[in-house]
């Protein structure tokens, strides 16, 4: 029978772990649009965050959403240019189903191009307001937070003394 030694319950690492916190600045790109043969144009080319941005990040930014619709396009198809029934299909596209933001974005873009072969007219029609593409840039800032054992950890993983905003990087 083998025995194998006994680790001690307790240990200190070599180096502290320092927890860091993260902001989303927002920045409009160079893509806008005033019709839906703009919004089409500007879907083909924006750069990917964009694409994010208006998706993913407003579904994490509206969770728990009670009215509206979880991406930006819809919510503009809708109240910029007075078109429920596109909102409606742009609402519908459920971003967890696709692996990449480019297979997202050709959604989007069947979705806008049907609607202009069937409504021609809709598409030169001028919006109520702008549409501007938006990307977010990640900052992330060190905090004065962190970890030197298993118990601190746990406090600094829940904000410890201080409220900060956990975030993935580490």
């Amino acid at each position: 029978m083998t025995t194998t030694a006994q680790l001690p319950l307790s240990r200190t690492p070599a180096k502290p772990f320092y927890f860091n916190t993260s902001a989303h600045l927002l920045r409009i790109t160079t893509q806008k649009a005033n019709t839906l043969a703009e919004l089409l144009e500007a879907l083909r080319v924006c750069p990917d965050d964009s694409i994010f941005q208006h998706t993913f990040r407003t579904l994490q930014e509206l969770h728990f959403i009670r009215e509206g619709f979880s991406n930006d396009f819809a919510h503009w198809a809708l109240t910029a240019c007075n078109e429920p029934g596109l909102a409606e299909q742009l609402a519908s596209v459920d971003v967890r189903e696709f692996m990449s933001l480019g297979e997202l974005r050709e959604r989007f873009v069947q979705i806008v191009e049907k609607h202009l072969q069937l409504n021609p007219a809709d598409g030169q029609r001028m919006a109520e307001e702008t549409f501007y593409f938006c990307a977010a840039d990640i900052v992330v800032m060190p905090t004065k937070v962190c970890g030197r054992n298993p118990a601190r950890l746990c406090q600094g993983s829940k904000g410890g003394e201080r409220a900060f905003h956990p975030s993935p990087f580490h």
